[in-house]
């Protein structure tokens, strides 16, 4: 029987262990404390899905310190470590160290990746880098995400990796992938919001809030869109509850955009949002649902992708540039911050690249399972591996006209203008109740 030790899968496996889910009993209960990244059980399903095991068992890093999870000597054939963002200044993973030098045999990583806002050389804790480097010693090669991550491990010495992009994109098994042609001014388009980005996960907070905010505009105007929430709080629960408690959280995601009476937008959100937390349900209805994903999230773009449907990244942060530049996908760059035109976007969006792109990594990810020796049933490549991992963008050249531009920046100062004011006007009221507070009080 083979058997597979799983690090950080973080969710639930069905039968057959080809499927990951989200076993929640009482939705509502769950997203009433917080949100959920589905993204993650995304890329654990498409990793089990390229794996071949009879028995899985996972162990969260957050109790990693728990000796009584920890496997028995010699019990597991390998151990693998689902890919994330392990690489940022502010994760110490230095609490993970005794079970990885507990763990006998192969301990992989699949798709690990680097976080920040921008390009940067990263100073890791202490922690980190002593357990990446026990990991890089008991496997022929980490799996990262692209240039930067690869980039990140070779500043702390650790040069055995390979470039293999995010498992999820390969979650058919396919050796290629075609991508569906569009329409651009027909389209059925998927949406995909992020509306908490700031610090390591957005360059700049203040532009990806007002371009989601233009996405949002533009995509409600189409009324066979669709919203998906990719475990977002609020939106997860406008889905699940009815009455004035669905109307709250509308209105709270309409609040963030400054979208308020909004009806178009009110409408998508109301009545065209949907959350899934089943991959394999989530995939079918993008399916069926949608010919074209745009937006912020990135496996919410990649559950379309890795099926054929097009989509394009609204790349924010190092996390989204590395892996549409990996895989060449047609991206538009928050920091250039110009008017959104849908139909524009998909009409230059140039698809052709990511097919080939594809073929190219599939066989990269295909060598690198093989020589970790781990079971998978991926089929023969149809392409021969990348020289090396891509780092230029596939932009999207809309270039807009100097009138929508001019039009766009007038709205922009005086909205950004707008909420300048707001703010002076509540630091100047903190400032006369700070004074209340420090005046004597009267005997």
């Amino acid at each position: 029987m083979k058997k597979l030790f799983v690090l950080n899968g973080g969710a639930a496996v069905k039968p057959g262990n080809k499927s990951a889910y989200l076993d929640f009993k009482d939705p509502v209960a769950a997203f009433m404390k917080g949100g959920i990244n589905t993204g993650d059980v995304l890329v654990y399903d498409a990793t089990l899905k390229a794996l071949a095991y009879d028995e899985i068992r996972n162990v969260q890093f957050s109790h990693a310190k728990d000796q009584s999870l920890w496997p028995a000597d010699g019990t597991y054939d390998a151990t693998i470590i689902r890919g994330s963002n392990y690489l940022t200044e502010t994760l110490d993973l230095g609490h993970v160290v005794p079970l990885l030098e507990k763990l006998k045999g192969p301990i992989v990583p699949i798709g690990v990746g680097a976080q920040a806002g921008k390009y940067k050389k990263l100073s890791l804790p202490a922690g980190t880098v002593k357990a990446w480097k026990i990991i890089a010693d008991k496997c022929e090669t980490i799996g990262v995400r692209g240039f930067y991550s690869a980039e990140v491990f070779n500043d702390i010495g650790i040069k055995n990796v390979r470039v293999i992009g995010c498992p999820s994109f390969y979650r058919s098994l396919r050796p290629s992938i075609t991508l569906g042609k569009l329409d651009p001014a027909a389209a059925r388009v998927g949406l995909t919001l992020n509306k908490y980005l700031s610090a390591d996960y957005a360059s700049n907070a203040t532009k990806t809030n007002r371009m989601q905010r233009a996405l949002i505009e533009a995509v409600a105007k189409r009324p066979t869109s669709t919203l998906y929430s990719q475990g977002e709080r609020e939106e997860t629960l406008a889905i699940y509850l009815t009455g004035e408690e669905k109307t709250a959280q509308v209105r709270s995601i309409l609040a963030k955009f400054d979208l308020l009476g909004h009806k178009e937008a009110e409408d998508l959100l109301a009545n065209r949002m949907r959350a899934w937390f089943d991959v394999d349900d989530w995939a079918k209805d993008a399916a069926k649902t949608v010919d074209v994903m745009v937006g912020f999230r990135l496996h919410g773009n990649v559950i379309a992708l890795h099926q054929g449907i097009p989509a394009v990244f609204f790349t924010y942060d190092t996390r989204i540039r590395e892996l549409a530049n990996t895989f060449a996908v047609p991206a538009v760059e928050i920091e250039d911050y110009m008017p959104v035109d849908l139909e524009k976007i998909l009409e230059k969006a140039d698809f052709s690249k990511v097919e080939h792109i594809y073929r190219q990594n599939y066989a990269e990810y295909h060598r690198f399972l093989t020589e970790n020796k781990l079971n998978h049933v991926l089929a023969k490549p149809v392409a021969h591996p990348p020289e090396k991992a891509l780092s230029t963008p596939n932009r999207v050249d809309v270039q807009p006209s100097m009138e929508d531009v001019i039009a766009w920046f007038r709205g922009e100062v005086d909205s950004l203008s707008g909420e300048i004011e707001t703010l002076r006007g509540r630091a100047w009221g903190l400032e006369l109740a700070l004074r209340d507070a420090r005046q004597p009080k009267a005997a």
